[in-house]
Parts: C-alpha cells; structure tokens; sequence
C-alpha cells in the first residue's frame, strides 16, 4: 500500500455498507484522492434457463438487465451525490455476474486501486461481524482490503494494533501499519499472545517487570533488522531508551516519527485476546496476508481469520509486495 489516490468502495445499498461511506470520506481528508462506488447485480442462471425452456417472448439479457443496470446506475449516483463529497468524489460502476466479491476484486484488480473499503455487514450478513462478501473479498483480494463498522472513524484512531507472532511474515503488516500511523498521528502497538495450551505460566513475562524489558528489547532487536536489511520499505527503529521506541518513516517526501509499543499477554486463545485487547485499547488492526491461500494461511493460521471475522473496529488486511524482500 504505497499511497490512497483511489479507493473503491462496494456497496449493495445496505446500512452496512453504507457503513464505509463516511469513514472513507474522512480518510480522503487526511490522504487526498478520489472514491469509486461499485454495485454488482447478481444473475439469476437458473430463472433464466428456465424461461428460455418454456419459450417466453422475452430475454433476461436484452431485455430485463439492461435496466436493473440502468437503474442501479442511478442510485450509485446518488449515492455519491449524497455522502461523498465532490472533492473525492469518483466514479459509479456497475457490474453484473453470480458471484460480487468476484466481480468486485476483478474489478480492482484491473483498475489497479490503491485500498478496497467495505462495511463490513452487507446485505446478507450473517451472525458474525464480517458479512460473506467482504469475507471472500478480504481472502482472496491482492491488494490491502479495509473493512469498517463505523464504530471508529480515522480522526479518532489514536492506537494501532499489529498481531505478531514474530515472524517475518508477520512483521511486514508493521509498514501498512506505519503509512496509516504517519497520517492519522497514531501510535503502532506489536501485540503478541502467549498461548498457553493448558499449562502453569512461567515468568519470562506479564509481572515479572525484568522479564518484560527483556521481551521488548529482543522484539526491538527483530524489527530493527528485519527492516535494516529491507532498506526499500524507508523505515528505521529509533530507541530513545529502553522503553521508549519510535519508527522513522518517509514517504512520499514526508517525514513521520511514529511510537512503537509492544504488550504481550498470556492466554488460551490467541484471537480472543487479540479481539479483546483491541476492542478496549486500539482502534484499527491491520494484518498481513497470504493472497494466494487465503485467510487460512495467514500467521498464527486460523487465528488471524477469526481476528477478521469477530472484531468490532476497522481491520486492514495486506499482501507485502516486493519492498519486502532483503538487500543483497
């Protein structure tokens, strides 16, 4: 995600998906650029093979789609017309297919955008937080996904959370998180959970304040190198001292000094307490992911995919490109 120049924004119409409509015009605010809206009508396979086998005088093709499209056209106007401003106000699409998210991320990925933007409920949206659309548009997306519930909007984003196991992987959803941290003058938070698969805590963390320091200097340590030796990203780790770190970010000819913290916490679930944490302490987690696999295949595997479904406030999901490979 190197800049926001252009979002598209799915919409079925719904209080969900309207959802993202204000949160998207607040983030143009602070990052420019313009907003595209897209509705996908859906085929009906089946209606229309049955009308072609008892012969009606009439084509779904020719003659009834041409104006739900026309039709959808205008309310996708309206909807622009309505809760976008015409500083970043964009284009409206529409589609036709069986399948939105699809369409939806063919769309996208045609038209090279830079950020997709969904309420996370759609029309259909079924007892967990993420509807199925903005689900299998999050998993299956190549370019960083943002979905809202329009609990948090990005002027009030004061804590960013990034859920790492400390691995590589994980640790390259820290420079999505630094571009939004740089402009909404948020905080970044490395949340790591020690699960603990039913056995007695030991103290390497959590009280024992020796332990913690210890923790934090060697998550120090990693992210330091991880982005020495991956000089394209342009970020640096500055330590102030022990406990107080900063990211050095540039981007775009601008300068951020972003504050880093790191909590680790034990318990039986790792998405739990990531869900947990986030909803009392942060206002946006964002998450790297595998395009190719799909959520299932994130670090810390299921995990990450529940983190996605169940949590209340705006989730960033990003495949790393190539900044991410080391220096030789």
């Amino acid at each position: 995600m190197k800049k926001l120049n252009r979002i598209l924004v799915p919409t079925d119409f719904s209080d969900g998906s309207r959802k993202a409509y204000s949160y998207v015009e607040s983030l143009l605010s602070v990052f420019g650029g313009r907003v595209d809206m897209i509705n996908i009508v859906a085929t009906i396979k089946y209606l229309q093979e049955s009308m072609k086998k008892v012969g009606y005088p009439f084509s779904l093709d020719q003659d009834v789609y041409p104006q739900i499209i026309e039709q959808a056209q205008e309310k996708v106007v309206r909807e622009l017309e309505e809760y976008i401003s015409e500083e970043h106000r964009g284009e409206a699409v529409v589609k036709i297919g069986r399948k939105a998210y699809e369409i939806i991320l063919e769309h996208a990925h045609k038209q090279k955008y830079d950020l997709i933007l969904m309420g996370a409920q759609g029309l259909h949206a079924d007892k967990i937080i993420r509807g199925h659309v903005t689900e299998k548009v999050i998993r299956f997306s190549k370019i960083p996904v943002l979905s809202v519930s329009g609990t948090v909007m990005p002027e009030s984003t004061e804590n960013i959370l990034v859920p790492t196991d400390f691995s590589d992987f994980s640790l390259r959803a820290i420079l999505p998180a630094a571009i939004m941290a740089g402009r909404l003058k948020s905080r970044i938070t490395l949340f790591n959970v020690k699960e603990l698969h039913g056995s007695e805590p030991d103290q390497d963390t959590g009280a024992d304040e020796d332990a913690l320091h210890q923790f934090r200097k060697k998550v120090a340590r990693k992210v330091y190198d991880f982005f020495r030796e991956r000089p394209k990203a342009k970020l640096q780790l500055e330590s102030v001292d022990d406990d107080e770190l900063f990211l050095h970010f540039e981007r775009d000819e601008e300068q951020y000094r972003i504050p880093l913290h790191m909590e680790q916490v034990r318990g039986i679930s790792a998405h739990y307490e990531i869900v947990d944490y986030a909803e009392e302490q942060a206002d946006m987690i964002v998450i790297a992911t595998h395009g190719r696999s799909g959520l299932s295949h994130i670090f810390m595997g299921s995990t990450a995919e529940k983190v996605v479904q169940w949590a209340k406030i705006p989730v960033l999901t990003t495949r790393p490109g190539e900044m991410f490979r080391k220096k030789k």
